[in-house]
């Protein structure tokens, strides 16, 4: 049996255009103004889906309501690499608005992307966008409004980012040891800001390498 023709409940246009506009004005009301940095890439690695040499060079503003109220999600350990930050926070962000802010002036970004960045100004922290679950709520009244993000503190790892914010770029200008959840010193003798361990790298050129005895075991023509 079909469903009743004369009651139609997911494709009456006008309502779902007032829902759309109910979501939109709620988020804007409610939420808070964030930066959507899209990551461009210049060489995929197949196999593991990275690219070493990604980078961050443009930024949309975009209104996000902040569905952990509570704080940020995650926890804080200390590992053998020291303190891990694992701060996560989730999102939710109005489909409408992200097609009038980004789709608009790049026709390649659809819809916030996994690997693309966040820049929250409350806490000033960059956050990478790990899941985008594009069907919550569940088709109401047949149409999907939002989209949820859920983003984890970033960890920086060789990519440049020069964005026209500098509030974005200055966190990963400056000496510190903490980003994300990995200890890193940021500034390096050429003053890029790439994720180089300067430290390590000048110890490691002390240390001779034997591609024939790669653990260094000892043998018979050398004293152990």
């Amino acid at each position: 049996m079909a469903t009743n023709r004369y009651l139609n409940l997911t494709s009456f246009s006008p309502e779902q255009s007032l829902v759309e506009s109910f979501t939109v004005e709620l988020i804007q009301a409610m939420g808070q103004d964030c930066y959507y940095v899209p990551r461009k890439y210049f060489s995929i690695d197949k196999i593991f889906g990275e690219d070493p040499a990604s980078s961050f060079e443009k930024i949309y503003t975009i209104e996000m309501y902040i569905q952990s109220y509570k704080g940020f999600d995650g926890t804080d350990i200390i590992s053998q690499f020291g303190l891990e930050i694992r701060d996560k926070i989730s999102l939710l962000l109005a489909r409408k608005r992200f097609k009038e802010e980004v789709t608009t002036y790049d026709a390649t970004i659809i819809r916030p992307r996994e690997g693309d960045l966040i820049y929250f100004p409350l806490s000033k922290s960059l956050f990478e966008i790990n899941f985008v679950e594009h069907e919550n709520p569940l088709y109401p009244l047949g149409k999907l409004y939002s989209y949820q993000i859920t983003a984890e503190l970033f960890t920086y790892s060789y990519e440049k980012i020069d964005t026209p914010n500098t509030a974005i770029n200055s966190p990963y200008t400056t000496t510190r040891g903490l980003s994300g959840s990995t200890v890193i010193p940021l500034n390096n003798i050429l003053g890029t800001t790439m994720g180089v361990n300067d430290i390590l790298q000048q110890e490691g050129i002390s240390y001779g390498f034997d591609p024939n005895n790669p653990f260094d075991e000892c043998n018979s023509d050398v004293s152990c």
